[in-house]
């Protein structure tokens, strides 16, 4: 079922994990033809068999490491230089549930090359030309450890808060100019993605998780509605102003320039 035609390209990192399958199918469902990116040649392959079966789009293929900066490069020439790309979602993501004590440094930094460096590196190929040309959408994934952090995903935590303030900044820069910045920010998901991290999603209340059909649903709900922010499981939206109201706050009572009472020597 197309509702759009000649929307051009959607690319999707991560494409081949449990909510990147789903959600690739709902982009190509809206129209979008598509570059499928992920680490599994093989994999891919299957997904974009599925997807132009289902749909008819035209779906390519790209075996990439974002860890390996050589393999990465050629993602973001590819991005920077294609007009027909018009959306760029980043769904890819790497974790390990561990103290940060005993995480090895290998996983740090395999952590911040796909979930910080990859992802800034991705959203710069875009932005200009996006910005340039007046339209585009950027659409990533963050989480709602970005807001309340879990010590066993310390780094984790920390890239997906890093995820959300690069995002605000774009949006910041970008609005004006016809470029949606989206933010996704899911609660725990029901998918493989947690044993690769050395977690099982069924240690935690069953009631906190969602499934992840029912998260690509919101999700691409979302998107059909031009939102900045997605927040799939929250109900009361007033929590999330309050939430931006209070930042707005946070930083105005810091911004005078005045020592602290409680800092100034008796």
């Amino acid at each position: 079922m197309n509702q759009a035609n000649n929307r051009n390209i959607a690319v999707v990192t991560g494409a081949a994990g449990g909510v990147g399958k789903a959600y690739s199918l709902g982009l190509a469902r809206r129209g979008y033809d598509l570059l499928l990116v992920g680490r599994t040649q093989a994999t891919l392959q299957t997904l974009a068999d599925e997807i132009v079966a289902a749909t008819g789009r035209s779906v390519e293929i790209a075996a990439l490491d974002l860890a390996d900066a050589a393999q990465l490069a050629q993602l973001v020439q590819r991005l920077g230089a294609d007009s027909s790309i018009t959306l760029l979602a980043n769904l890819a993501g790497v974790a390990q549930f561990s103290p940060f004590t005993q995480i090895s440094g290998g996983k740090i930094a395999q952590t911040i090359a796909v979930n910080i460096s990859a992802f800034t590196q991705l959203c710069h190929a875009v932005a200009p030309r996006f910005a340039a040309a007046g339209k585009g959408t950027i659409v990533n994934f963050a989480s709602v450890l970005a807001f309340r952090p879990w010590a066993e995903f310390n780094v984790y935590n920390a890239s997906k808060a890093y995820v959300v303030a690069l995002s605000q900044s774009l949006q910041a820069e970008l609005q004006e100019k016809g470029v949606l910045v989206q933010v996704v920010a899911p609660p725990a998901t029901a998918t493989p993605f947690w044993l690769q991290a050395g977690f099982s999603h069924e240690n935690l209340p069953a009631k906190a998780v969602m499934k992840a059909d029912d998260l690509v649903a919101a999700a691409l709900i979302g998107l059909d509605k031009g939102e900045q922010w997605v927040l799939p499981s929250l109900s009361d939206s007033a929590v999330w102003d309050a939430f931006q109201d209070s930042r707005v706050n946070l930083v105005k009572g810091m911004m005078n320039g005045t020592v602290a009472e409680r800092y100034i020597a008796a």
